[in-house]
């Protein structure tokens, strides 16, 4: 990291200054005081001085994840090389900025950390202020799992917008993510919960009862199947319909035009165009 690189010298000053003040003239030790208030303001800075290096030079993406973008992810697949090159950029910063809070597992792997940035940079991939940053942590279980908020309900995912945490069972992100046509994606489900929070002024679309009796034919799923996927009741339409600008565009499309473009507007991203370009690379 850079902050430790800039401390460097200015440790060495202060050892340097502690010997001669031990070894030769204690008055050397009055040397030990510059270095040691610089090193402070370091230490104080030292975030904004890494992030600063890091948005310049970005880490490298983990080859598995990358692997994993090839193969299951049709909007990475769409994009052009610079767009790709962006897009992974991206994924590597917004986990810089995360803290991944394991249980029931030693540590979180590479590649999970990876699937489930790229849902939150997917969503905001059209816009400058894309780290969604309210929400720092994020806690992983490897299987459906009860919560202080539903401590009698064993479910997938959760926000909790007090601390700025989020809550994910891998199993079923997985799912989604992997087959997006068959299983309803709760990572973006949570990031565009998210999303909502961080921009409560957008002027979002509103829906009407009816919007659940037209899902099942824009993706073939049904409110119940997905409560009964997530584990938690889902009366707010707003974040369902998110999920289904990106991950069905043209049949959301079909049903709710105008809504459409005023996604398009707030995320400035066309799924569609995106859907046909991931279909013309994949062919």
């Amino acid at each position: 990291m850079l902050s430790r690189i800039v401390a460097a010298p200015f440790i060495i000053m202060a050892l340097l200054a502690l010997y001669f003040a031990w070894e030769k003239d204690p008055t050397y030790a009055v040397y030990v005081a510059p270095p040691a208030v610089i090193l402070a303001l370091i230490y104080t800075l030292s975030p904004q001085i890494d992030w600063w290096w890091y948005k310049r030079r970005p880490p490298k993406i983990d080859p598995m994840v990358e692997t994993l973008f090839n193969k299951y992810f049709t909007f990475y697949k769409s994009l052009g090389t610079t767009d790709k090159k962006k897009f992974r950029n991206r994924v590597t910063l917004f986990n810089l900025s995360r803290e991944y809070m394991p249980q029931g597992m030693e540590n979180v792997p590479e590649d999970i950390k990876g699937l489930i940035a790229s849902s939150a940079v997917w969503l905001t991939f059209g816009l400058e202020d894309y780290l969604l940053s309210k929400f720092e942590q994020i806690i992983l279980y490897q299987h459906p799992f009860p919560s202080p908020q539903h401590p009698e309900k064993f479910h997938a995912s959760e926000i909790y917008e007090e601390d700025g945490v989020m809550m994910f069972s891998i199993e079923q992100f997985m799912l989604g993510y992997i087959q997006t046509k068959q299983y309803y994606h709760i990572g973006l489900h949570e990031f565009a919960k998210v999303f909502m929070v961080s921009f409560p002024d957008e002027r979002y679309p509103s829906f009407g009862a009816d919007f659940w009796e037209k899902l099942p034919q824009i993706s073939g799923l049904k409110k119940e199947s997905i409560e009964k996927f997530i584990g938690l009741p889902q009366d707010d339409i707003l974040p369902v319909a998110i999920v289904h600008f990106f991950t069905h565009a043209t049949r959301f499309k079909m049903f709710y035009p105008s809504e459409y473009a005023t996604f398009q507007g707030i995320f400035k991203q066309d799924p569609i165009e995106a859907e046909q370009r991931g279909m013309f690379s994949a062919n």
